[in-house]
């Protein structure tokens, strides 16, 4: 099956198999048409997916230790619209790779609704939160629970990238999607976006610019405090 708006274009480099490609090809066929149905996408998008081997895929980091990135196997380039993948991913993390995929595309999808580039970037929590997380919130209880978390830091305190990091975020010693910071804000966001559907979470960041930053913008467009939200979600997901 084939999305109707999205328009997936594929190139290789580097030697893949053609059990990956297809694998790749297939992928990103069906988080496709899942995303352009729960964003409401009525206009076309191009994606350029790059499938690549894990040598070229990692050939251009800046640090040449192996565990580099370790456990980073999909890059966006967010102008050109362009997702590439490392094949390595269907072998070490099989079971993740669907939502990890999905994650990356609905970047270029997001992006394109918000419509202007430097505005996407205006607001990592929001760049990040709306990509989202299929159950996030389960996973973030989950990891709660094995890992025996008590306190929740409030997810208005995960604004940068750094905030994530200094929360344990590290790419080599466990995926984005398994870190405390992005849970928390994948869950955070999916919260928003279940109360206020997603049109008004796009409104939110179109509202962002250089005197109008999340919170007024929030509250301007769904007519509710984002503190009081932050609140009202951390009570569900520590009850």
């Amino acid at each position: 099956m084939k999305p109707t708006y999205i328009n997936l274009t594929f190139e290789n480099f580097g030697e893949t198999t053609e059990e990956q490609k297809s694998k790749s090809v297939d992928m990103f066929n069906k988080v496709s048409c899942v995303l352009e149905k729960e964003w409401n996408l009525t206009f076309p998008v191009t994606i350029i997916v790059v499938i690549t081997s894990n040598e070229v895929f990692r050939e251009d980091s800046t640090e040449k230790d192996p565990a580099s990135w370790k456990y980073c196997f999909l890059l966006r380039d967010q102008p050109d619209n362009k997702v590439y993948i490392n094949v390595d991913l269907f072998n070490a993390l099989p079971n993740e790779t669907e939502i990890m995929i999905k994650h990356e595309t609905a970047h270029i999808v997001v992006g394109q609704l918000v419509s202007d580039h430097s505005k996407y970037r205006m607001s990592h929590f929001l760049e990040e939160g709306t990509a989202g997380l299929d159950n996030a919130t389960e996973r973030l209880v989950s990891k709660m629970k094995r890992e025996n978390i008590k306190n929740l830091p409030d997810p208005l305190t995960l604004l940068t990238l750094q905030d994530i990091k200094n929360l344990g975020g590290d790419t080599n010693k466990e995926p984005f999607i398994d870190q405390l910071g992005y849970l928390i804000l994948f869950s955070f966001v999916d919260f928003l976006i279940q109360k206020n559907g997603r049109e008004k979470i796009i409104a939110v960041y179109k509202a962002l610019d250089n005197t109008t930053d999340l919170l007024p913008a929030y509250e301007k467009n769904c007519h509710k405090s984002l503190t009081k939200e932050a609140s009202e979600w951390k009570i569900l997901v520590t009850r």
